[in-house]
């Protein structure tokens, strides 16, 4: 009888399994990285106190869909310029507000104008110096004590 061992071919099964649970805590590990890594844009730093006053917006918002003539606000892309038109016969003197130009994408971005009405109650703002992308144009105004609040959205191209 023959006693001499014949030798064993090492199995591959258990370094494939070691090997797929270590490239699995790789990939996690990796992901846990970008995550903490990447910067995470609220829409609003304050969103808590911004929620509370939403009935007031929603208040500014019905009043300025309640005017007998609207407010324009239209993006001409080959002038690039903004423009904001109040209506004929509104004095431009009772008009006070602000003009936020928010970026979605990166609040970095955004920008704030004081509303500064001509005498025909227009006022043009050149877009040129925007990044190209999606805007939101918030305007919020008073008139005769009374709020208002318009949005529009336009994309830079």
């Amino acid at each position: 009888m023959n006693t001499k061992a014949l030798p064993q071919k090492a199995s591959w099964w258990p370094k494939l399994i070691i090997a797929a649970f270590v490239f699995f805590a790789l990939f996690i590990g990796n992901m846990v990285r970008q995550a903490m890594k990447s910067d995470v844009n609220l829409v609003s730093q304050d969103y808590y106190q911004k929620e509370l006053a939403f009935q007031q917006h929603m208040e500014q918002v019905k009043a300025t869909q309640a005017l007998d003539s609207q407010v324009l606000l239209t993006h001409v892309q080959a002038a690039e310029q903004l423009s904001i038109v109040f209506p004929a016969g509104v004095k431009t003197a009772q008009v006070d507000g602000q003009i936020l130009f928010f970026r979605p994408s990166d609040a970095k971005q955004d920008i704030t104008l004081a509303l500064n009405l001509n005498e025909d109650g227009q006022q043009h703002i050149r877009t040129a110096t925007l990044a190209k992308g999606l805007w939101r144009v918030q305007l919020n105004w008073k008139q005769a004590g009374k709020a208002y609040y318009l949005q529009k959205d336009f994309t830079i191209e």
